[in-house]
């Protein structure tokens, strides 16, 4: 038969990934669902599957959802709604949201296919956590009335990992892509992570002062302090926020340090003051991330999380090697806050 027996899944292997849409206290929340199907066709009536989720309770309240298909550029969005509940985020600014003659199941308007369901009746299993939710289908919506495949773009999730359908390429893991996501937030150890985001930077000059060693004998209190007292004077700086640069050679690395500049960047330059040094970082291409939370988490929160699970995972991007990274800090700082935020930057290229 030359068949190979794999063991079961649930969902399938490969199946289509689809948006459900429901208001919820008078906001369109949005889940994403492998689990559904068509169930009849005279009349039209089509199911989903899930556990109890903020997007079910909108179902059975308005006795209205929507099917949306997303296509591959709707990846990050897509995840993103799995990784977030609707209780603590509001998922209605992530897409646009019309509606149809149901007047109360939210629609995606990036969505090349949508549809609006009328709520028929539900089913909790006995074996399992998950309830069928069942709808008529009362309009379809589409960008193209063909459902020109091609056009339509969709994607499936196999394995855990999204793919096109053409040739198959890889989107992104299953409950990681999303936190690409430009307004995602998701704990780390002791601290919340916003981004990335992704900047492209022209060549700037910094005036600050330096500390070559290694990090761990580093007194970084000290040093701001240094800072603080001759940057004063001079002119030419912008004075909105100030940088922390981590700067690299292949010498310091095999001694396990860094050079650290501490300091602001600078539109023309008179004169370095004693004590001072001027750098230029080359243009480069970023990924930022967000810290939230006290600085003294910064290293087992969010350099924890970039360096040993966005980095590795990471298909598309690798950290530009010896390039400078810098930490942007401005007035959303408080070094002993639990609400304190400043951007991380790291360098970037895509991978060869």
């Amino acid at each position: 038969m030359g068949k190979e027996k794999t063991g079961s899944y649930n969902p399938l292997p490969i199946v289509p990934i689809v948006l459900v849409g429901a208001n919820v206290n008078g906001k369109p929340n949005y889940m994403p669902i492998g689990f559904v199907g068509g169930v009849d066709n005279t009349p039209p009536i089509i199911m989903i599957s899930s556990t109890p989720h903020y997007t079910t309770k909108g179902i059975i309240e308005n006795g209205t959802f929507s099917i949306n298909i997303p296509s591959s550029d709707q990846v990050i969005e897509t995840d993103y709604c799995g990784l977030v509940t609707g209780r603590t985020t509001d998922k209605s600014k992530i897409f646009t949201t019309f509606y149809g003659e149901l007047k109360t199941a939210p629609m995606i308007e990036e969505c090349p296919i949508t549809c609006e369901c009328k709520y028929l009746d539900k089913v909790k299993l006995s074996m399992g956590i998950h309830t069928l939710y069942f709808g008529k289908v009362h309009q379809v919506y589409a960008n193209d009335k063909t459902f020109d495949i091609t056009k339509v773009n969709p994607m499936v999730l196999s394995h855990g990992e999204y793919r096109t359908i053409g040739e198959s390429e890889s989107l992104g893991k299953s409950y990681r892509i999303g936190w690409s996501y430009k307004g995602a937030i998701h704990r780390g150890p002791k601290s919340f992570i916003r981004g990335p985001q992704y900047i492209e930077k022209e060549e700037f000059q910094v005036i600050g002062i330096e500390d070559i060693g290694k990090e761990q004998n580093r007194n970084h209190l000290q040093i701001w302090a240094k800072y603080r007292e001759l940057i004063r004077e001079v002119p030419n700086r912008d004075v909105s926020y100030t940088l922390g640069i981590n700067m690299f050679t292949n010498e310091m690395s095999e001694k396990g340090e860094n050079r650290m500049v501490v300091g602001n960047v600078i539109s023309k330059v008179e004169d370095i003051p004693e004590g001072l040094v001027l750098v230029t970082i080359p243009a480069q291409k970023y990924a930022v991330f967000t810290h939230i939370g006290k600085w003294e988490n910064f290293i087992m929160g969010t350099i924890q999380y970039i360096y040993g699970e966005w980095l590795p995972n990471n298909k598309k991007y690798e950290r530009v090697r010896l390039a400078p990274v810098f930490a942007w800090y401005d007035e959303r700082f408080e070094q002993n806050s639990d609400n304190s935020e400043f951007d991380y930057y790291i360098p970037i290229q895509e991978k060869s």
